[in-house]
């Protein structure tokens, strides 16, 4: 009976895969590779790239071997796709496919020569001057605070905006359908400055709180920034311990112009001495 396995690979970088499944072709021959075949979907809105293997009468170790290669070279193995399903939609036109016999097939079609991907590898674009990472997060500061202030912290993102601070704000940031906990936690562990609105909305908050906690250990492991605003009313002996001798700007009736100023400030006083 057959085996077959099907892998994922990065559309834009691929051609470190030629000397993996030249080396592939050369150590196990028909015999024992049934089918070697590459997958592409060159549709600029859906990228992908998929390497179908099936063994008839593997010999021993040859399957041992593949993985092997493969898991090195960072394909990711996918047991919830088929064959089947791939080639089944060959005729929607959502694939070109080669089968790879021999190592002229794995350059010709695995290179830049649009024999089989219509677009160059990121390195290419990059050596074009392209640039490829994602934003800098560097400085990006997380907004805790209690969804009772919104209004309140919906105003002060674009002050922040303003001085060229990128902000995590659960509204913002938060897809629907993404998980809140795993999408917090990302947040801060990507921030490195927190904004506490500190309400006593906020103080009687038992999400606050634990984001609270997360802060406190963040800042401690990497000496992160927390900048508290407490609003009034707001008794500073009900922060965490840890936090008490840790420099505050309070409220004290003004509207969030006023209050920004101040705040904007001490930020910008932070951004300039650290980075």
């Amino acid at each position: 009976m057959e085996k077959e396995y099907v892998w994922q690979g990065e559309y834009g970088k691929r051609t470190h895969l030629i000397p993996v499944f030249s080396k592939l072709l050369d150590e196990q021959d028909a015999t024992s590779l049934e089918m070697l075949s590459l997958l592409v979907n060159n549709n600029p809105y859906c990228l992908e790239f998929f390497v179908v293997v099936i063994y008839n009468r593997p010999q021993v170790g040859h399957i041992e071997d593949m993985k092997d290669m493969f898991e090195r070279a960072g394909l990711i193995l996918r047991p919830d796709i088929t064959a089947l399903s791939l080639f089944g939609m060959l005729g929607q036109r959502r694939f070109n496919c080669c089968a790879l016999s021999n190592k002229e097939d794995v350059k010709v079609f695995l290179g830049n020569s649009g024999k089989l991907f219509f677009y160059p590898e990121m390195a290419d674009f990059e050596k074009g001057g392209y640039k490829m990472k994602p934003f800098d997060k560097s400085k990006q500061i997380f907004i805790s605070h209690c969804s009772k202030d919104k209004k309140d912290v919906r105003e002060l993102v674009p002050y922040l905006n303003g001085i060229g601070l990128p902000v995590w704000i659960d509204e913002n940031n938060i897809l629907f359908g993404q998980s809140i906990t795993d999408s917090v936690q990302a947040g801060i562990e990507e921030s490195s400055m927190v904004l506490c609105w500190v309400t006593n909305n906020f103080l009687e908050s038992a999400w606050c709180k634990a984001e609270m906690r997360s802060f406190i250990t963040k800042m401690i492991a990497d000496n992160n920034t927390i900048f508290l605003m407490l609003d009034d009313g707001v008794n500073a002996d009900k922060l965490p311990f840890l936090l008490r001798d840790r420099k505050y700007i309070r409220r004290e009736n003004r509207s969030i112009l006023e209050l920004v100023e101040e705040l904007t400030k001490q930020i910008e006083r932070v951004i300039k001495a650290t980075y």
